[in-house]
């Protein structure tokens, strides 16, 4: 048995500058963390015909498919193409597909890796984060940025720049009293529903295809608040790194009508009268997972307080690690 596995990741700021067209017009960076709740990729030989099993994130790639094909299929077709034509693989996350985590580039790299691992390949974290995106975008048609696949591969609290030049990757995780301290003023409230994220991205797409400044304008905007919240780390000022997630999310409503709805407008709206210091909306929008940031000694009310909004309202830490085979 091998066993492949790959947290999913939570952006602070940043999100949406990583996407084509404005990643090669403009350059983008994130601030980004993978945590400790991910999804692995088993794959059991045995002598019958390869056996794919994961209801839901066989839903998770469909919903983000602009081909009518069965993503069942394309997976088999691409581990076939890898030599591996038997035995079962079975798919499974610690959290829903499509609620902005990055379930869907987790599921791929880890798959990546496993196919790496059987066939006695091993590569550097840069390689299998390029072989990732090539793979979600150009073979499942996903509709995608640069940071998912490298934040993943990597794993870790970081700082990231993408431009002509490749990735630049600073780790936030060396400034460990502000690292620390952050994890301990996390909550993640799900909001009930998933989305199709490569709906929602196509509309910014567009637009900054068609040279649409006030898009250009905003996503350079929300590279600024990347490059403030990585600079509040270093000083460790987390009010600032508060307002700064604040200012990103009312950036990032600003892109489309369908980045917020009525509900997720209420989810933060209870966070913050009730003492959160900053509330997002994770993903590329419309559903998914929010982001609650507040001081250690309000925690513990305020998770009570969004149970009453929410059925899964939970606490989170880092993950340093990034993908890895953690069984064979």
């Amino acid at each position: 048995m091998y066993i492949s596995y790959s947290p999913l990741r939570i952006t602070f700021g940043g999100g949406g500058t990583d996407v084509e067209p404005f990643l090669s017009k403009h350059g983008g960076a994130v601030v980004n963390a993978t945590i400790d709740r991910g999804v692995s990729v088993r794959y059991i030989e045995d002598e019958f015909q390869l056996e794919l099993s994961s209801r839901d994130f066989v839903r998770s790639y469909i919903v983000n498919m602009h081909r009518a094909a069965s993503v069942t299929k394309m997976m088999a077709d691409f581990l076939s193409e890898a030599g591996i034509t038997n035995g079962r693989v079975i798919m499974s996350g610690d959290a829903p597909p499509g609620s902005g985590l990055g379930s869907s580039s987790s599921a791929v790299s880890a798959l990546m890796n496993l196919v790496n691992s059987i066939r006695g390949r091993t590569v550097d974290p840069a390689t299998l984060a390029e072989e990732s995106y090539n793979l979600e975008r150009n073979h499942f048609h996903v509709v995608l940025g640069k940071q998912d696949p490298y934040a993943i591969a990597y794993g870790g609290f970081k700082y990231m720049e993408f431009g002509a030049d490749g990735v630049k990757r600073e780790d936030l995780g060396q400034y460990s009293e502000f690292t620390t301290e952050l994890q301990r003023r996390i909550l993640l409230v799900y909001t009930g529903k998933t989305r199709q994220s490569s709906e929602v991205l196509m509309e910014q797409v567009k637009a900054s295809e068609m040279g649409d400044e006030k898009t250009d304008r905003n996503l350079l905007q929300m590279k600024d608040v990347a490059r403030r919240l990585r600079d509040a780390v270093v000083k460790n000022d987390m009010d600032e790194f508060a307002h700064q997630i604040n200012r990103g999310w009312e950036i990032k409503k600003s892109l489309s009508s369908r980045i917020t709805n009525d509900h997720i407008d209420r989810i933060i709206a209870l966070a913050l009268s009730n003492g959160a210091q900053a509330a997002r909306l994770m993903g590329g929008g419309s559903q998914g997972f929010v982001l609650v940031m507040c001081k250690p000694e309000n925690l513990n009310y305020i998770q009570r307080r969004m149970m009453s909004i929410s059925n899964f309202v939970v606490r989170t830490s880092f993950d340093m690690k990034g993908t890895r085979m953690i069984g064979h």
